[in-house]
């Protein structure tokens, strides 16, 4: 497994399973007068957000419109992309996902909105459509990472007129969003995220801003298989000087479990390492730049179907 990064200084590759390799320079959607923002991956593909430049060369004018013009279906690992056309506007507050249609054998792209009510546009990258579904059950939560697990892609959401988040995910038959239960140690108030270790859905908060807690659903749909795998004491985060104030779920991101154990975090927007659940230990590595890490595997699948 790899990790991508990006921003407007364009992509990187690293393998994290063996950090003396030299990071690579993937062949991609790269343009000099465009923001590219990586936003979700499956099956080695990556979703990727695009910002084109105002004339004047900065990207002032979609940024004060709060809208992104188009999307890229991308696999780093075979340099093949394919560009999308969105109907609509998707804005920074939109929650995007990548998801894949077992039953159709078919990969899908979410945009999850909430203006006047709360719209999931899905893209078919098969016959290159778009549906559009309104499901008003549910609100968007703060900002949150998706996590895509067997395909389906999961939120953080919060029912209308409730304080209390839940997980869901967008069911294709249905056409609705569906809960999948929390941990039962989950309060109403606690600020939870998602990521996916292990091919286990998991949650993970800080616990009164002492140490990172992280949950993983053993058995996916029980809500007793919840399991603690591990913490993170915000003492280790303080130690490396990114943390000035009380570490938060906003300030430490696991990204994916390496084969000995260890836990790639991601921490502010500048710091990226592995974490030794086992003895606290963390060890940085390239820290001089901006980070937006995305785990994805090397797969052969065409962002436009087949392999």
């Amino acid at each position: 497994m790899k990790t991508e990064s990006s921003g407007i200084f364009g992509f990187v590759s690293f393998d994290f399973e063996n950090l003396n390799h030299e990071p690579k320079t993937p062949q991609g959607p790269f343009e000099k007068d465009s923001l590219l923002l990586t936003q979700c991956s499956c099956d080695g593909l990556i979703l990727v957000s695009v910002l084109v430049k105002d004339p004047d060369g900065s990207f002032e004018a979609e940024l004060k419109c709060n809208v992104r013009t188009s999307l890229i279906l991308w696999n780093p690992s075979i340099g093949l992309y394919k560009r999308i056309s969105c109907p609509h506007e998707i804005t920074f507050s939109s929650r995007l996902g990548l998801g894949y249609d077992s039953a159709v054998d078919d990969y899908r792209v979410f945009v999850v909105s909430r203006e006047n009510e709360t719209s999931v546009m899905v893209y078919n990258s098969r016959n290159d459509s778009w549906n559009i579904f309104i499901d008003n059950r549910y609100v968007l939560s703060s900002w949150t990472h998706p996590a895509v697990l067997n395909g389906a892609v999961h939120w953080v959401m919060c029912p209308y007129e409730s304080v209390s988040c839940v997980i869901v995910y967008f069911d294709l038959v249905e056409e609705k969003f569906k809960e999948v239960p929390p941990p039962s140690s989950w309060k109403k108030d606690d600020e939870m995220r998602l990521v996916v270790l292990g091919e286990q859905l998991c949650v993970y908060c800080d616990i009164d801003v002492k140490q990172i807690e992280v949950y993983a659903m053993k058995e996916y749909g029980n809500k007793e298989s919840w399991t603690r795998l591990f913490v993170i004491p915000c003492g280790i985060l303080k130690s490396i000087h990114v943390c000035n104030q009380n570490c938060t779920c906003t300030a430490v991101r696991p990204l994916c479990l390496t084969k000995n154990g260890q836990v790639l975090i991601q921490v502010g927007s500048w710091v990226v390492g592995n974490y030794d659940p086992k003895d606290s230990a963390f060890l940085s590595f390239d820290s001089e730049r901006g980070w937006m890490p995305l785990p994805y595997v090397e797969t052969l699948i065409s962002p436009g179907g087949g392999v």
